[in-house]
């Protein structure tokens, strides 16, 4: 049997993904199945409304710590399967007010359709998030990579860009 092996498996470096890239089904199939690890290529430092420039609250930093500790030891499937609802970990389509975001960030990004997904950082939180008054509830959003890496992308303290009433 003869093997075709791509620089990529020879070096086992592992490139960074794009919000621009068109990740092919089984890149995609392969990385969702991989333990999560954590790329910081993509993140918004501050291009928009919804960058991690903004100051978190509270436990905020040490809650966001400790889901990326909890996802490290997990695949993306695993999550998905073992039904950890409770962190509210769920694929957000590239519409409404996350299109307008990569709109205003790149147009491109909306044709490349990037898998995102999107979790609360606390899970237990009954607050209704709202911006007027000051309530929180965020939730963080990243898109999915190559070989289980995610790129956390924006921040979103008010659950605005992914917003379901009462929550």
């Amino acid at each position: 049997m003869k093997y075709t092996l791509s620089e990529r498996d020879v070096t086992g470096d592992i490139p960074l993904a794009h919000l621009t890239d068109n990740l092919d089904y089984n890149d995609l199939r392969e990385s969702q199945a991989c333990p999560i690890s954590v790329q910081y290529n993509e993140i918004d430092l501050g291009d928009t409304d919804y960058g991690f420039d903004q100051q978190f609250h509270g436990k905020e930093a040490n809650l966001y710590f400790e889901r990326m500790n909890a996802f490290s030891e997990m695949s993306i499937n695993d999550i998905i399967d073992n039904g950890v609802h409770s962190w509210h970990f769920h694929r957000t389509a590239v519409k409404g007010e996350i299109k307008k975001l990569f709109d205003r960030i790149d147009k491109n990004i909306a044709k490349a359709n990037p898998l995102i997904f999107h979790f609360a950082l606390d899970p237990n939180s009954k607050t209704v998030a709202n911006r007027e008054k000051g309530d929180r509830n965020p939730r963080i959003y990243f898109m999915v990579g190559y070989n289980g890496m995610i790129h956390p992308l924006f921040f979103d303290p008010f659950h605005e860009l992914n917003p379901v009433e009462g929550i």
